[in-house]
């Protein structure tokens, strides 16, 4: 009777293990100060949305990041992050009031169906595509990367890549100010290095290759990355030159700018 009650005691403890390493599956470690920050990918299709089973539904592919908020930093990073992942679908014609990703997504669905039943003639089709993944992590910094791509109609959609740097003890997301101890001395060392790339002379105007710089002024982009080794500038469409050019980036080596870093 013992080693009867042995037996199923060894299964139950394989089949816990088994169920145990199934939940944790795709949850990854990144380390930080004094603790590792877990998170796992969140992901929305079609078929995830009631309003899809019975009516025609847009493209969707999301899959973004969460954390694990088993500690403070991690609930304020997955609150930044929902947030401006949110701000996505602002691009459209009405700003999102969604409270969370899902029913944002649940609003475009929305959107594209009313279209359809004030327009059913028309052939346009709506799509959003979102991927986020870790670009680099520090043992103070960690940086979120979020392409993305929404289309509504017309000559065509947009796209953009976004960084997201955050404090790994405190979850808080930094701005300009908070990663640059010399704001003004980096902007100053980016313009050369940009005039350098675009080969546009010292004192030549900064716009005469085409860009559109305010009152003819370099300025930093909105996407600024501060990764392990470099700093990365990205320019999105319309923010620097036409939708043709595309994004423009510039990657200047950490060794070059680390006086006047605060991560």
């Amino acid at each position: 009777m013992s080693q009867k009650i042995f037996s199923l005691l060894v299964i139950f403890l394989i089949f816990t293990s088994c169920r145990d390493e199934k939940s944790d599956a795709g949850v990854k470690q990144v380390k930080g100060d004094t603790e590792a920050l877990s998170f796992y990918e969140e992901s929305f299709l079609p078929k995830d949305f009631e309003a899809c089973k019975t009516e025609k539904c847009p493209k969707i592919r999301v899959n973004y990041l969460k954390f694990r908020e088993d500690r403070e930093a991690a609930k304020e990073m997955n609150g930044y992050n929902e947030k401006r992942l949110i701000k996505i679908f602002n691009n459209t014609e009405v700003a999102s009031e969604a409270e969370n990703v899902k029913a944002a997504v649940n609003e475009f669905i929305q959107d594209f169906q009313n279209f359809k039943k004030d327009f059913p003639e028309s052939q346009a089709e709506y799509e959003v595509e979102i991927s986020q993944s870790v670009l680099s992590q520090t043992k103070k910094l960690l940086v979120l990367e979020t392409n993305f791509y929404l289309f509504t109609g017309g000559a065509h959609g947009y796209g953009a890549t976004r960084y997201a740097n955050y404090d790994i003890t405190s979850g808080e997301l930094l701005y300009k100010n908070d990663l640059f101890s010399d704001l003004n001395a980096f902007t100053d060392f980016a313009e050369k290095e940009f005039r350098k790339k675009y080969e546009i002379l010292e004192g030549e105007n900064i716009n005469s290759k085409g860009f559109f710089f305010e009152k003819d002024k370099f300025a930093l982009p909105e996407n600024i990355a501060v990764t392990k080794n470099r700093v990365i500038l990205v320019y999105n469409r319309y923010e620097a030159a036409s939708y043709a050019e595309g994004e423009l980036k510039l990657s200047i080596p950490k060794n070059k700018v680390n006086e006047w870093l605060n991560y």
